[in-house]
């Protein structure tokens, strides 16, 4: 055959085009949405291509008008909640819900889920109205034929997943009988509940739609009951209480009011059935068929999961609890009693259970562990007094969330439990609703399980009073509530943490021998087979009991004793003796041989030895590190998340507390500091102040004489010279200034005192007289005063010349 040298064209995008084989989820990550894509993926893994269709044989020639389309495949698309998933498995495209209504009206099936999320509302109703304006200009509305030869594979598929509180407020079908069930066929009579009008506005749109273009669509909106399983949705609140152990599970209202309920994988296996062989059917009830009371659903968790201790709080109190809103409101609230006749006898459901909701609870809860990551930590602490060990079992309880069990507080732990238990007792679980009024709900619904609780709670006031009456209990004694500790609700569900016991073998074999109870809780699968050595290792012990972790503290006995001495003043002291004999009680116990270490070597349950070597570690921070990393990651959830978060509040305000702290140190530090400068400057500025006075007194006072010296002696002779040398202003000021100063002292006398011009001339005259009083050899006695003569007497070395003139 002759080959084409023509460039083959390109196939055109199919992703535009309406496809019979693709299928559009919304919501996909939502908790139905995952179950229902799960289910609905079936079909891609049963119609998967093969590789001759998958084949295309190019460079051939091919009659373009005889060309066959590539064959459609089957794909999902859908939108979803979190706008970060781009990705799904067995998802071909998720789509934005800003672009979904086009791609929409491209796919042959359109399942809608408007039961949990309320933004899915506008979504459906815009995508209805435009389906039906599409469906409008295809043909014209049906009528009445007997001409039905459009092929159900050509025809558009739509479910709408509805809710059963569009029936919320509908009236029984028999006043007399109010018990008697709605079946399909009544969902004409059905009255929506108040805030559910807009879904019940939808289900009769989905239902005009498929009366009026039938051989265009087929349409059928599922009534779904409340889900429940895995992940939970209404029921989660109830599932985490339960978990947490919560000492009083709520029950809103009386609890006699019927749920309908419907496991999430039965729903999801409704739809697959639905999509795969679509009935002609405009309205279908999922629900199941055993019926269950709210009281019932609440106590099977609490009995068989929490603390088995109820209350029942007024309606109205239910929104003081954070977790529950109010579309979980009105589903616990809701009353109906449904019967799903057409998944019971025309589609043939298979049900994950045919047992009552109580009588899953044990497998529900298994699931509900396994979605949510929930395990338990179960912590032995060993090591000598004082080493830290309670300090260390506190903290790891705080950091996840576990029971603290010790042999010093087992007994004031059972008081306080019994004694709460006992008062609760008494008041009963209704106190907080008074007396029942009218048709609230009949006396035997109210105490029918009364008599079961009666023997427990007998026997619980008998070892309250015994304990009470503060008889010392010996060592079996404590043992015994130790394992009772260890085995109630709380400890099975989180974990606990058991401070300083067992301290010897023997209380090792006692603690966790296997007695009455079972290793494997009722509904809980094993998926693994032990081996043989090990059904002959465990076959003494009790598995659930075991310890998945022991830590040992090791330190030296110097350090025991120096840490003894160096407790903070605020802890309780104990005296050297006691110190040393404890410590030598556990030396002695603790031995190589008979250490209680070596029962959990041989159960393949190796200690963490951990040294102890820090004084100032008082908060064993250091050791709790490393326990945690032994441990793994804490299993935040529910009260772990708030005990977690709390934690971390704290540790950041006091961080913050801190560094205001130390902030307000330093701005106090620099206020003084920048006080004491002022003040200092201040005393420094005074003082300056004072020193100049006294030294420009000082100066003043040394400059006193030359000041006077040259106001006598130079500043007559230098002025006039000034006064010269401006009033002739010459050329060179400083020479005529010098010459007129010589002038006037010719000598060089200008310096000495009392020299001036008319002194000079009477010094030469008296020169003159005394040259003449010479020549005439006359005698004169010098003219003295009469101190002088004094003086003159007295010093005799001194000798009087004649007088002359100078």
């Amino acid at each position: 055959m002759k080959r084409s040298v023509e460039k083959i064209p390109s196939v055109t995008d199919t992703s535009n085009l309406f496809s019979h084989r693709r299928y559009f989820i919304n919501n996909l990550d939502s908790y139905q949405g995952e179950q229902i894509l799960k289910a609905v993926s079936k079909i891609l893994e049963r119609n998967v291509p093969t590789k001759e269709q998958s084949e295309t044989v190019l460079g051939e020639d091919i009659d373009t008008g005889s060309q066959v389309p590539p064959a459609e495949i089957y794909e999902i698309i859908g939108t979803v909640t979190d706008s970060k998933i781009k990705t799904l498995d067995n998802v071909a495209r998720v789509i934005d819900k800003t672009e979904a209504l086009p791609k929409m009206l491209t796919c042959g099936t359109v399942i809608i889920d408007i039961s949990c999320d309320k933004d899915e509302h506008k979504i459906a109703k815009d995508y209805l109205a435009l389906l039906k304006d599409y469906l409008e200009t295809q043909t014209k509305p049906d009528v009445a034929t007997d001409d039905e030869t459009a092929e159900d594979s050509k025809k558009r598929c739509l479910l709408l997943i509805s809710t059963v509180l569009t029936w919320g407020c509908t009236k029984p079908l028999d006043p007399d009988t109010p018990d008697l069930p709605f079946l399909e066929s009544d969902f004409r009579k059905r009255k929506p509940h108040p805030n559910y009008k807009i879904h019940y506005d939808i289900e009769n749109d989905v239902i005009a739609i498929a009366r009026k273009y039938k051989s265009q669509i087929r349409a059928t909106v599922i009534a779904s009951g409340i889900t429940y399983g895995g992940r939970e949705d209404v029921l989660f609140y109830w599932f985490q209480k339960a978990w947490e152990c919560e000492r009083l599970l709520p029950t809103v209202g009386r609890g006699g009011n019927i749920i309908p309920l419907i496991n999430i994988i039965d729903l999801a296996q409704i739809v697959y059935n639905l999509v795969t062989d679509f009935p002609k059917k405009l309205y279908i009830l999922a629900v199941e068929q055993n019926i269950s009371k709210q009281r019932e659903i609440v106590k099977a968790l609490g009995r068989i999961v929490g603390s088995g201790m109820f209350t029942c709080i007024p309606p109205e109190d239910a929104f003081l609890i954070p977790e529950i809103d109010q579309r979980i409101y009105d589903s616990i609230t809701l009353n109906l009693t449904m019967e799903p006749t057409f998944i019971v006898e025309t589609m043939g459901l298979q049900w994950v259970s045919e047992q009552t909701f109580a009588e899953n609870v044990p497998m529900l809860m298994n699931q509900f562990k396994k979605e949510r990551g929930l395990k338990s930590f179960k912590v032995i602490v060993y090591g000598p007094p004082l080493v830290g060990k309670t300090t260390l079992s506190n903290l790891i309880c705080e950091s996840y969330g576990l029971l603290y069990i010790s042999p010093e507080t087992i007994v004031q732990d059972t008081i306080d439990d019994l004694t709460w238990r006992v008062n609760h007792w008494e008041k009963g679980e209704t106190a907080a609703l008074g007396p029942i009024m009218g048709e609230e709900a009949e006396p035997s619904e109210v105490d029918d399980d009364f008599g079961e609780e009666e023997g427990f709670q007998e026997s619980a006031k008998h070892t309250l009073a015994m304990l009470q009456t503060g008889r010392p209990l010996d060592d079996e004694e404590i043992l015994g509530y130790i394992r009772q500790r260890l085995l109630c609700r709380a400890a099975t569900n989180r974990g606990w943490v058991l401070d300083g016991f067992p301290t010897s073998l023997g209380q090792c074999s006692s603690l966790f021998e296997k007695g009455d109870e079972q290793d494997s809780e009722t509904g809980e699968e094993r998926n693994e087979d032990d081996f043989d050595e090990d059904i002959d290792l465990y076959s003494n012990v009790l598995k659930k009991l075991l310890p998945d972790i022991v830590v040992s503290l090791e330190a030296s006995d110097d350090f025991i004793c120096e840490k003894a001495m160096r407790q903070p003043e605020g802890d309780e002291r104990l005296d050297e003796e006691i110190v040393l004999k404890r410590l030598n009680e556990f030396r002695a116990g603790d031995m190589r041989d008979i250490t209680p270490l070596n029962f959990f070597d041989e159960l393949d349950i190796h200690p963490l030895v951990v040294p102890v070597k820090e004084h100032c570690d008082y908060a064993m921070k250091s050791i709790y590190t490393t326990v945690a990393l032994r441990m793994g990651r804490p299993c935040l959830y529910g009260k772990l998340i708030a005990i977690a978060e709390a934690t971390k509040k704290r540790e950041k305000e006091e961080l913050e507390t801190l560094r205001s702290k130390e902030a307000k140190l330093m701005k106090e530090m620099e206020n003084k500091m920048r006080t004491d400068r002022e003040e200092k400057m201040e005393y420094w500025s005074e003082l300056y102040a004072l020193l100049r006075e006294e030294e420009e007194a000082a100066l003043a006072a040394a400059s006193e004489p030359m000041r006077n010296y040259l106001v006598q002696y130079i500043f007559p002779t230098l002025t006039k010279g000034l006064l010269e040398v401006a009033k002739l202003r010459p050329n060179d000021p400083i020479d005529f200034l010098a010459e007129y100063l010589f002038k006037q002292n010719p000598t060089g006398k200008m310096l000495e005192p009392g020299y001036n011009l008319q002194a000079e001339k009477l010094l030469g005259k008296i020169k003159i007289l005394d040259d003449a009083i010479r020549d005439l050899n006359i005698q004169l006695e010098p003219l003295l005063p009469d101190d002088a003569k004094a003086d003159e007497e007295s010093t005799s070395k001194k000798k009087i010349y004649s007088m002359t003139a100078f």
